[in-house]
C-alpha cells in the first residue's frame, strides 16, 4: 500500500470520527443542568475537547514535521514564505483585532465573561480561521477557473 492511499484512507477515518463526535455533542448539548435548569450540560463536551486535543497536536505535529522536511529539503525560499508566513500574518492580524476588543463580553450559560486574554486569543483565531478560510475558497475558484481554460 502506498503513502497516498495510507493517508487517504487516515483523513477519512479522521473525518467520520470528526462527524460522529460532533453529532454526539449537538444531540446532547440541550440538556438541562441538573443543579441549575437555565444553564446547559452540554453531554459530550469531554469527548469534543478531548478529540479537538488530539487532533491539535497531531496537525501541530504535522506542521512542525513539514516545515522540518521543507526547509531541508528546499532551503528558505519565496514559495517558503508564502506558506508558513501566511497563518503567522493572519495570527498576528486577529491577536491585533483581539487586542482592540479586549473590552468584549461573552455571555456564556447567561454569566457575563470578560477575561481579556480570552477575547484576545478567541479573535485570533476566529479571525485567522475566517481569513484563511476566504484565501482557500479564493484559490479553490482560482484553480478551476485556471483548469477551465486549459
Amino acid at each position: 500500500m502506498n503513502i497516498e492511499k495510507i493517508a487517504k484512507n487516515a483523513f477519512y477515518v479522521l473525518i467520520g470520527i470528526s462527524v460522529i463526535v460532533f453529532i454526539m455533542f449537538f444531540i446532547g448539548f440541550d440538556r438541562a443542568w441538573e443543579e441549575n435548569i437555565k444553564m446547559n450540560d452540554p453531554q459530550f463536551l469531554d469527548v469534543l475537547l478531548i478529540w479537538t486535543i488530539v487532533l491539535l497536536v497531531a496537525a501541530t505535529v504535522a506542521a512542525l514535521c513539514s516545515f522540518i522536511m521543507y526547509v531541508k529539503e528546499w532551503g528558505f525560499s519565496k514559495s517558503f514564505i508564502y506558506t508558513w508566513g501566511l497563518p503567522i500574518v493572519t495570527l498576528a492580524i486577529g491577536a491585533a483585532i483581539g487586542f482592540a476588543n479586549k473590552d468584549e463580553h461573552f455571555l456564556i450559560n447567561k454569566k457575563d465573561w470578560n477575561v481579556p486574554s480570552d477575547i484576545v486569543i478567541t479573535d485570533a483565531c476566529i479571525t485567522s480561521i475566517g481569513i484563511l478560510l476566504v484565501i482557500a475558497l479564493g484559490c479553490i475558484v482560482f484553480s478551476l477557473f485556471k483548469g477551465f481554460k486549459k
